[in-house]
């Protein structure tokens, strides 16, 4: 369905919209009630919100119903979770208005830059929010059986491709990358980021894409002895493509992760889901969430392996969407925002405001090229200020 673009903003979808477009793409969403309300009450916050994440199983979705449960035994708020398996699952219900939070991987910055399936005209660059940023590491594991021991040994091997993940899809170009090697050198299999496990199991799939913790993954550990494999030292060639494939991308060095042995430790990807919203969420309601969560942190830090990481200490990774004006409010309040994280959050407001101006046209111009995707990456390029690598951003820690 095609309906014209406002002229002076991007359009927001319906939820008619919206669930006209997940349907064609076979979402299994599920709202999923937390524990009864605590007959407690919180200012700002509303009766309930919807949050928005991956299935059950996984790890990411763990930690949003271990913060669910607290803020609702501790406000009164009650949260629903919303699940599904696809990026646009997640972030869909954020831009309609159906969720008011989500926690949804990478989407989250392809639809502020209105990259890929958003450049399209029901979607155009939309004005999301980050307010929490916990870091969390994220690879690549194999069957120890497999033979496969590094990236390279990837070739010939049966690898995902994900159903409408664009930005694990990315990364996973990316890595290959890494080893020296492309998608042509791969057997794709498409299937959905949830079925990644059961096809390792059963021997249609070499390799698979993962939270380094969660129940699938401690799962599948649990029956096949599994190896992460390892992404440090490379050449700065192997990674030459990382900053345009995963600009939020660091390396970082996870312990602990499912099938390691204790001592062990291997180098992959480091990046923050953030708890995200859009800009137009009340600041004082953005405020009394924050609030929640830090005060309330002891509820839910030893709730699931990466609830630690949820602390106001770790929780500023450089940001490549704006944090909420509220969200900025909080980690002033609590001395964690610092002057070059306020110039990067303006510099990414007024990206916003850039994209969001010249769209309209944009799409007038090229909505018939067929080569739309390419041509909005060229026009950014071409007409946006460049903005730093987040491996430059250093300055996170104090103010």
């Amino acid at each position: 369905m095609s309906v014209p673009l406002s002229r002076s903003r991007p359009r927001s979808l319906t939820r008619r919209d919206l669930f006209k477009g997940l349907g064609l793409l076979g979402l299994t969403a599920t709202l999923a009630s937390c524990s009864r309300p605590a007959a407690v009450s919180v200012d700002g916050l509303p009766s309930q919100t919807v949050w928005a994440t991956y299935p059950t199983g996984t790890g990411t979705y763990n930690d949003v119903a271990a913060i669910a449960n607290m803020v609702t035994n501790r406000s009164g708020s009650k949260v629903r979770i919303m699940a599904g398996d696809t990026g646009i699952a997640r972030i869909g219900p954020l831009i309609s208005g159906t969720a008011q939070y989500s926690r949804a991987g990478d989407e989250y910055y392809y639809a502020f830059e209105g990259e890929d399936e958003y450049t399209s005209e029901n979607w155009g660059p939309q004005p999301i929010r980050q307010i929490w940023a916990p870091p969390g590491n994220y690879g690549v594991l194999v069957r120890r059986d497999s033979g496969i021991e590094t990236v390279s040994d990837l070739r010939g091997k049966r690898f995902p491709r994900l159903l409408a993940s664009t930005s694990i899809n990315y990364k996973l170009k990316a890595i290959l990358d890494f080893g020296g090697l492309t998608l042509d050198d791969v057997r794709l299999v498409d299937i959905a980021y949830s079925e990644q496990a059961e096809a390792v199991k059963a021997g249609h799939l070499d390799v698979m894409y993962q939270n380094v913790v969660g129940a699938t993954v401690e799962e599948l550990a649990s029956q096949y002895p599994v190896r992460w494999l390892d992404l440090s030292g490379g050449s700065p060639e192997q990674y030459r493509t990382w900053e345009e494939l995963a600009p939020m991308v660091l390396l970082g060095e996870a312990r602990g992760a499912a099938g390691m042995a204790e001592g062990e430790s291997v180098v992959n990807m480091q990046y923050s889901i953030p708890l995200t919203t859009t800009r137009d969420r009340p600041e004082e309601e953005v405020r009394a969430m924050l609030d929640l969560l830090h005060d309330n942190f002891d509820d839910f830090k030893d709730s699931t392996p990466d609830a630690v990481a949820f602390a106001a200490d770790k929780v500023l990774l450089a940001p490549t969407v704006p944090f909420h004006e509220g969200a900025v409010g909080f980690f002033r309040d609590i001395g964690r925002w610092t002057p070059q994280l306020q110039e990067r959050n303006e510099a990414l407001v007024e990206r916003e405001k850039l994209m969001q101006d010249h769209w309209p046209d944009f799409w007038d111009q090229h909505s018939g090229s067929g080569d739309a995707v390419r041509l909005w990456k060229e026009w950014k390029a071409a007409n946006l200020p460049a903005l730093a690598p987040i491996s430059e951003i250093t300055d996170t820690e104090r103010s």
